[in-house]
């Protein structure tokens, strides 16, 4: 094998379907891959969005970027999107499930229809776009599937009691998964963030936005909270050759938080035994 970077690292030309392309993840990881030269399809339900999205990404990253219109959560409006992806683009190479939604409420006041709906769209809508990409890549006997899952995944936080057990049904899903692909070329991995500064933290947070952030940062050992941009290396790495042999893994982007939650803690030095 030749060792360059273009082969190691490159995904000039390769066919990446993001779902939940309006969203500030999808698009900022969209930006990203359509800058490196990736050819783009958005996958999201707002159509008048999508074509607005689609456009600004293609101007600002003169990727070949396009939208499509699509309900995850229903397996026939994802594989018209998807046969509609193949037909204008001729493959799909790399999938990124993005779109995700949360409903935070304690288990009391928790409206069961809710917690469904949580469950349909980060359970429901990951697999069937996953098994519907999947038939794609089949045919060329190559592929890369990433689900963006989260750290709460496997931390518990009271009143997440629908997005945490919807991302570690993500997390099981995807080791599954790969077990079943990997001998078809195709690998699947998570990526889990911490806190980030999405639409849907913004909107749970309004009242005190920046004291969630700060809170955030106190538990988390890089002091900072996650970005599209910070996730961004990770997914292009995942799409690209290198990570060939890199499957079924939940791979943590979290500024150390997957190991360690001592930022906050005033440790004092111990002295040593001479001192004493």
């Amino acid at each position: 094998m030749e060792y360059t970077l273009e082969s190691m690292f490159g995904i000039k030309g390769k066919v990446v379907v993001i779902t939940g392309g309006c969203g500030g993840i999808g698009s900022g990881l969209a930006e990203a891959v359509g800058s490196l030269g990736a050819r783009v399809a958005l996958i999201d339900m707002n159509e008048e969005k999508l074509a607005d999205m689609a456009a600004q990404l293609a101007e600002k990253t003169g990727a070949e970027v396009r939208g499509y219109a699509a309900n995850i959560t229903d397996e026939e409006s994802v594989k018209k999107a998807f046969a509609a992806i193949y037909e204008d683009f001729g493959s799909v190479y790399g999938l990124v499930n993005c779109a995700g939604i949360s409903f935070v409420r304690p288990l009391a006041e928790m409206d069961i229809d809710r917690w469904q709906a949580v469950m349909d769209v980060n359970v429901r809508g990951t697999v069937i776009c996953a098994k519907t990409a999947a038939y794609y890549m089949e045919k060329e006997r190559v592929g890369r599937i990433i689900n963006i899952s989260s750290l709460a995944s496997t931390h518990g936080k009271p009143q997440y009691t629908a997005y945490t057990p919807s991302k570690a049904a993500v997390d099981g899903f995807t080791i599954t998964l790969a077990t079943e692909l990997a001998r078809r070329g195709i690998t699947v991995n998570s990526v889990r963030p911490v806190f980030m500064l999405t639409a849907i933290n913004r909107a749970q947070y309004a009242d005190n936005l920046s004291g969630a952030v700060e809170a955030a940062k106190s538990r988390i050992p890089q002091h900072r909270v996650c970005s599209p941009e910070l996730l961004s290396g990770l997914v292009v790495f995942l799409l690209s050759e290198s990570s060939s042999f890199v499957d079924g893994q939940l791979i943590g982007c979290d500024g150390g938080s997957t190991f360690g939650d001592i930022s906050n803690v005033n440790y004092q030095p111990m002295p040593y035994e001479d001192e004493v």
